[in-house]
């Protein structure tokens, strides 16, 4: 599900593009209104939508299907909003389109979970469909959340009900790709709700549970030891669970990102740190199977070479670490073909900038920064091959626009940002790696790309192995833009 920011007419159009091809695009502009969620439906390459049904109101939702041109094939108004309701997400697997929503309902002193469904052509196939009916207390006031299998057959909601009791509990229910109501239950996992939090939650191609955590047995952490991350492994047909924990020694563990293989093999992958939980000396790998077996355990410091990037010859000398590098936990594992992994990680922090405002009242600006972005090549025996770096630095007090979208394709690896380089237009640029970490120079997306468009990686996707969606606003908000793109090998 992509929660959309703003935008709003609809053309469609093809535009040139430097270093890659535009399949289709669709633009949302003045006259009719911008969506809140869009989806890619897999089973036919096309986009379902869900916004406001009139530029004139929001009172009234609908649900909109466009084909493979991002053409409109239907649109049907689905529910009235009354300030009770939330839209948790908007889902699309095999030839079903879900929504999901949470409503409070006073005068019960409930709070109910229900769905819609709809087949691809349009057709109703549930309608306020119960999916639970639980108290109106704060435990249950957290919104549902969602994750496809790895091969999008399966699809978990789940959310994680704020108790601050014995155990952490995560309530789930689960669809497959025929539309049918699989499973619904509850996962205990036995450390108390207010020490442990769910950094991840994946459902395997066969519909098991695995929930990465991390369980803080202090308040402050100042060694290895006063943090435990954990994977937890549940069985929903047996309703049984398993417990991996991810254990270093005395090495501080500090970004993991992880994901389920075909056969059920956990990836825990991320970088490690001799001193604190914001430093880096390498990156560490282990492979887990099923039954709990640790048969890869590897641990590799980062080289001199790499090092030398962003450290003098003294600092290396000294044992300096890096600082500043983060790994997405959804996005930033990426796992090979051969066993090996690919880990992205971007390097990312905050300044503040106080200063006086035209009334005399001091303010102080929160400025995030996101520079580079390092990509490692780990073997499957666990060792660095290489390290691909692309040089970049944003910086604004409006996040939204920064950071990268990553894509993998036959072609390799790509990385595309909004950017500003010297001597070069604004636009949104790309880069090629390669599968022995050769980083092609910098090349523009789009011709008509200008001041005053936004690029939005996080609402990106790759949707298949040379096909990827791109999201931006144009003309400083007024046009949001969802285009199609080939990963050109």
């Amino acid at each position: 599900m992509k929660r959309i920011l703003s935008g709003l007419a609809m053309l469609s159009l093809c535009i040139p593009l430097f270093a890659q091809q535009v399949i289709s695009r669709v633009d949302f502009g003045r006259r009719q209104p911008k969506p809140d969620f869009y989806e890619y439906s897999p089973a036919d390459n096309g986009l379902v939508t869900l916004g406001p049904y009139s530029v004139a109101s929001n009172r009234f939702l609908s649900l909109t299907k466009y084909d493979a041109s991002l053409k409109k094939e239907w649109s049907v108004q689905l529910l009235e909003q009354n300030g009770r309701k939330t839209i948790d997400f908007l889902s699309v697997i095999g030839n079903h389109i879900f929504v999901f929503v949470t409503e409070t309902l006073p005068r019960e002193d409930v709070i109910k979970a229900y769905y819609y469904a709809y087949d691809l052509s349009g057709k109703v196939l549930a309608e306020e469909e119960i999916l639970s009916v639980y108290p109106n207390e704060k435990e249950q006031k957290t919104g549902l959340q969602f994750v496809l299998s790895p091969n999008k057959r399966r699809l978990l909601c789940y959310k994680s009900l704020q108790t601050k009791r014995e155990f952490e509990t995560l309530l789930y229910y689960v669809f497959d790709d025929e539309g049918d109501f699989v499973q619904n239950g509850e996962v205990e996992v036995k450390y108390p709700d207010n020490k442990f939090r769910i950094r991840n939650v994946r459902i395997s191609n066969n519909g098991n549970l695995f929930i990465l955590g991390k369980f803080y047995r202090t308040q402050v952490v100042r060694e290895a030891t006063d943090f435990q991350h954990i994977i937890y492994q549940y069985d929903i047909a047996a309703q049984q669970g398993l417990e991996h924990k991810i254990v270093l020694g005395d090495l501080f563990i500090n970004d993991l990102a992880f994901r389920v293989d075909r056969d059920e093999n956990m990836y825990v992958a991320g970088f490690y740190s001799n001193r604190s939980t914001d430093q880096i000396a390498g990156t560490m790998l282990q492979k887990i199977t099923p039954e709990g077996n640790i048969v890869m355990n590897a641990i590799e410091p980062f080289d001199a070479n790499f090092l030398s990037n962003y450290l003098s010859r003294s600092q290396i000398d000294r044992g300096r670490e890096l600082q500043n590098f983060y790994m997405d936990p959804e996005n930033g594992i990426v796992l090979r073909s051969d066993g090996g992994v690919l880990l992205f990680a971007e390097k990312f922090y905050i300044t503040y900038q106080s200063y006086r405002d035209i009334s005399g009242y001091w303010v102080e600006r929160e400025i995030f920064h996101y520079d580079d972005v390092v990509l490692t090549s780990v073997s499957a025996e666990g060792r660095i091959e290489w390290h691909a770096i692309i040089e970049k630095t944003q910086q604004s007090d409006n996040p939204n626009s920064l950071s990268f979208f990553s894509a993998v394709g036959a072609g390799g690896a790509y990385v595309f940002y909004e950017y500003k380089p010297r001597r070069n237009g604004f636009n949104v640029y790309s880069h090629q790696i390669g599968i022995d970490g050769q980083v092609t120079g910098r090349s523009p997306m789009f011709k008509d790309y200008k001041y005053g468009n936004e690029f939005y990686p996080r609402f990106c996707e790759q949707v298949s192995n040379d096909e990827a969606l791109m999201v931006y606003m144009q003309n400083r908000g007024k046009i949001f833009t969802v285009a199609r793109i080939r990963l050109e090998p």
